[in-house]
This record gives C-alpha cells, structure tokens and sequence, in this order.
C-alpha cells in the first residue's frame, strides 16, 4: 500500500511538472500579444480584429491545461458551469436576433478571466515571470511615451493598467530597501503627468480609485467588515447601471460644467450614447440587441460601460449570470486583500478598473486583459508553489 500510495503521489508530481510547462505555451502567446500591441502601433493595428480571438485561445488552451475541467465538471462546479451557460445563452440570443457574432468573444474572455483567475493556480515562478514582464512593459512607457501612436486615451489607460502590475514588483523591492520607495513616486508622479498631459478622463479615474481603494483596505479590512465588503462588491457591478441612470437623468436636467483639467465638459456624449442603447434595448431585455450598429450619437458602437454593455449586448439573463460570477469573485477576493502587500495591490487595482468601467469599456477589452488577469492572480495566488 505504501508502495502505490508513493507511485500515484509521483505520477501525481510528474503530472503537475508537465503541466507547468505546457502553461508556459498560452503564458508565452499572452506575453507575445500584449508585447506586439503595445510595442509595436502597427502590429496593434494589424492584430485589432482578432485581439478578442487571440486572447480567447491562449485562455482557452491554459484552463484546458491548469483548470481540471473534466475533475470539476464531475464535481459540478458552479462557476464553471454558470460561465458555460452564460456564454452559450449569449450565442443562442445572438443567433436569434441575427446579430454579429463576434461579440461573443468579449463576453467569453472575460468571463474566462473572471473565472480563471480565482482558479488557475501557476508555479512561482510562472508568476515572478509574469510580474517582470508587466513591470517592463510599464517601464517601457515610462521612458517613452507611445500614446500618440495610438489613441491618447488608450495609451493613458494602458500605462495607468501596467502600473497596477509594476507596483507589485516595486512594493517588494520597496520592502527589502527602503530606497526603492523613490521610484514607486516617481512612477506616479509619472503617470499622472502623462493622463493630464493626454487629457484622459478615463485614466485618472482609474488611478483615482486605486489610490482610494488601497487607502480603504487599509483601514477596512473586508475580512472583519463582511457585510459591507460584500455590498461594495455587488456595487462593483449594479452601481454601473444605477451611475447611468443617475448620468443620464441629471443630463436632461440641462446642468453642465467644465472639468477641471481636461477641458472637456461633465456631459459631453455619454448621455447621448446610453440613452439611445436604452431605447433599442428596453424592447429586447431578453436577448439584448446585439453589437454592430450605427449609433446616431457616436461614431462607433462602443456603450462606454462594460456592465451596462454586457446586459445591453447580450440581455438580462446573460447580464444576471455574470453578475452573479462577478460579486461571487469579488466577495471571495475579500478574503484575502489584506493577507499581504501584493494581494492588497491588486485587490485594490481589480475594483480600480471596475470603477473606472463605469465610463468606459476597459474592463472587458482584450488588449487590457491579461493585466487583470494578472491581477486576478495575484489575488487568489497560492504562496507555496514551487
């Protein structure tokens, strides 16, 4: 007994150890991706239409890899299954109204990122390799500003995203000398100048909650204060909507103003765009309305809310199943933002980019993904892997 006991636990080994290294496959391809985007302006632009498809196959390959699907589909994992429904019932609806099925893959990874990055758990190393290489592309930025070469906001976006990651390696350097600390402010300082410099809203607000968020967690530790953490979480999510009811309500009250800095208006086409998707959607709540249509009030079809997206594109049945993956992840994250500085980090980097969605879409765009996932991982990260 003893014999077999000991060979099952080296298959067992073995098996972990092939693992690994296959993961390294779709880790690679991510890194490869996001690399060339936001390296390379012409690689961006080539690879813009099938950023959603790229992303899709690297995580697709890693949980077939690292998440034991056919282990917890025996155990009938809900989550898992839940992110299957909400995907299938998403195409179901597609097909039914006749819409672009593209679509489906922004809902499918993130709800993938969602799910994986509570689950997929990587070597140590896999995640120091990850980290880096975050770390370097923020680095990258930070000497040079690329932001022209795409658009400004994008540009913004991604350096505020990439610092999230950088501060993770630049806490622990910060810990083993003190002196590493300059550069964690110089990295702000840094980023702030380049969102004013490029007049991004969206940016700001993202840095602007991260900074709320870390200070919050510091003080309130969602492990004592479970109650309210959990309603943040569910806020997370439906304060979305409820912010575009309220943005739009006290738009047609004719109250306008300048903000500060960014010399644009507080209302200046959001209102517009959101309410204009209302008017389509509140005859199809079921199936949603699909994407590819020509809006009247902006020039492309880009909702600017990726909750209000999710049950605008795809209906309230989809939208209540992601809803309910969503707070079910955040509220486990809860568990753990306070178990070390990098868990806090991100915890308060995740909710950061859920806040900053409320006007924006950043939250499911592919080119940013693997920065939350990333973060995901970070979050729910076991901290004796070899």
């Amino acid at each position: 007994m003893a014999s077999q006991s000991k060979a099952a636990s080296e298959n067992n080994e073995k098996s972990l150890i092939i693992k690994d290294r296959l993961a390294f496959i779709p880790l690679i391809l991510m890194m490869v991706f996001f690399a060339g985007t936001w390296s390379f302006p012409y690689f961006y632009h080539i690879t813009e239409k099938y950023n959603s498809l790229i992303i899709f196959a690297a995580l697709s390959l890693l949980l077939l890899i690292k998440g034991d699907i056919i282990k917890r589909l025996k155990n009938r994992d809900t989550a898992l299954i839940l992110t299957g429904l909400a995907v299938v019932t998403a195409f179901i609806n597609l097909l039914i109204i006749g819409s672009n099925l593209g679509c489906i893959l922004i809902l499918a990874d993130f709800l993938l990122v969602i799910y994986m990055g509570e689950r997929v758990k990587l070597s140590r190393f896999q995640m120091k390799m990850l980290e880096i290489f975050f770390f370097l592309m923020y680095a990258s930025w930070f000497f040079y500003d690329r932001a022209f070469s795409y658009n400004s906001n994008t540009g913004a976006t991604y350096t505020v995203f990439t610092l999230f990651a950088a501060l993770i390696v630049l806490s622990r350097l910060a810990e083993k000398n003190v002196l590493f600390g300059f550069f964690i402010v110089a990295a702000f300082l840094r980023t702030f100048t380049l969102i004013l410099w490029h007049l991004a809203r969206g940016a700001f607000m993202a840095l602007v909650f991260f900074i709320f968020f870390y200070f919050l967690f510091l003080f309130f530790d969602p492990a004592v204060h479970k109650k309210k953490y959990v309603f943040l979480s569910a806020f997370a999510v439906f304060g979305s909507l409820l912010f575009v009811w309220a943005y739009v309500s006290l738009s047609r009250t004719g109250f306008n103003a300048q903000m500060p800095f960014f010399y644009k208006n507080i209302f200046s086409g959001r209102e517009d765009i959101w309410a204009e998707i209302w008017e389509m959607l509140k005859t199809h709540l079921l199936t949603g309305i699909g994407s590819g249509y020509e809006l009247r009030s902006f020039f492309e079809y880009n909702i600017h809310n990726a909750m209000y997206d999710i049950l605008a594109v795809h209906g309230i049945i989809v939208f209540a199943i992601a809803a309910f993956l969503i707070i079910k992840t955040l509220v486990n994250a809860g568990r753990h933002v306070t178990s070390d500085r990098s868990t806090h980090i991100a915890s308060a980097a995740v909710f950061a980019i859920f806040f900053e969605s409320f006007i924006d879409m950043d939250l499911m765009w592919a080119d940013y993904s693997p920065v939350l996932f990333l973060l995901l991982l970070e979050v729910f990260r076991e901290k004796d892997r070899g």
